[in-house]
């Protein structure tokens, strides 16, 4: 799943707008570097203050599809003009080329950890190389230094995890561990755009993602939430679903009929998304932005 973006990288590594950070930021150093540190933050958490607070439905799922279409071009634009940082791994550069196809190409972020004044947009692969999925206290740790390295320049900090990372075994922990790092950024000013964990087309793997979602609703109940699952799982008005047990519509997956963009063509107990499809539930993901920012 994840060589698709690497050898993406090469087409991806335009020159971006550096950002002037410190150069100790994140490093931990001391004396003057520290003090420039503590002003970053505190210049960081002056600029989040103003934000008004998020207002109306918090989550958005299929109807942010056609709201963001609603949107005059001069809204739309204001996702370019405040910083977000989304980082994913096969199904959000899924979605990053569904918001290219809608007009609103992400940046690159790498291990460079060069940050855009506008959307920007990596794979953890990318961003510490060898993080392989299925470890998401790493994804959770990596994301957190990420976001903390750019504050100053981040309003919105948008995180995917990915269907393997999403697993009965430890999902207790990832919750509590999601949650810690949740409540961190937003200590520092930024705003989190929490995203549900996407479905596979094989129901058996599920039920810890739909946990994972159920959870998220609950505890971020005063945040934008991109109800991705949501989203995914529905088709021509109904719930694909087998036994109560939601999965990825056959429409959204990443068939021969229609493959994903990047990442080819699925077995059952992936989750990608096909191309068209991608185009459309990436205006939501656009329209999620929009409202996290504003």
């Amino acid at each position: 799943m994840t060589s698709a973006r690497t050898s993406n990288s090469v087409r991806r590594l335009t020159p971006v707008l550096a950002l002037a950070l410190t150069a100790c930021a994140g490093l931990g150093c001391s004396s003057g570097s520290s003090s420039k540190k503590s002003e970053r933050r505190s210049s960081a958490a002056a600029a989040a203050a103003p934000l008004p607070a998020v207002t109306g439905k918090t989550v958005v799922s299929l109807d942010g599809v056609a709201a963001w279409d609603a949107l005059a071009a001069g809204e739309k634009a204001k996702v370019t003009s405040y910083g977000t940082l989304f980082l994913h791994q096969s199904v959000g550069q899924d979605l990053e080329d569904g918001a290219e196809a809608a007009g609103f190409k992400f940046s690159y972020y790498g291990p460079d950890h060069q940050l855009s004044a506008g959307l920007n947009g990596g794979i953890f692969v990318d961003v510490k190389p060898g993080l392989a999925n299925g470890n998401p206290a790493e994804k959770l740790a990596v994301f957190k230094d990420a976001v903390l390295r750019n504050e100053s320049g981040l309003r919105v900090a948008a995180l995917k995890l990915g269907y393997a990372d999403v697993r009965a075994a430890d999902l207790a922990s990832v919750q509590a561990q999601y949650q810690t790092m949740a409540g961190e950024l937003r200590a520092a000013g930024v705003r989190v755009l929490h995203i549900t964990p996407p479905l596979v087309f094989d129901t058996a793997e599920n039920p810890p993602k739909i946990a994972m979602r159920t959870w998220m609703l609950a505890t971020f109940k005063s945040d934008i939430v991109f109800d991705l699952q949501d989203i995914e799982s529905q088709s021509g008005g109904a719930r694909c679903e087998i036994g109560g047990v939601w999965r990825i519509c056959a429409q959204n997956r990443s068939t021969s009929a229609c493959p994903s963009k990047s990442q080819g063509v699925d077995g059952d107990g992936a989750g990608h998304l096909c191309e068209r499809e991608a185009g459309r539930i990436a205006k939501a993901l656009l329209y999620s932005i929009y409202r996290a920012g504003s």
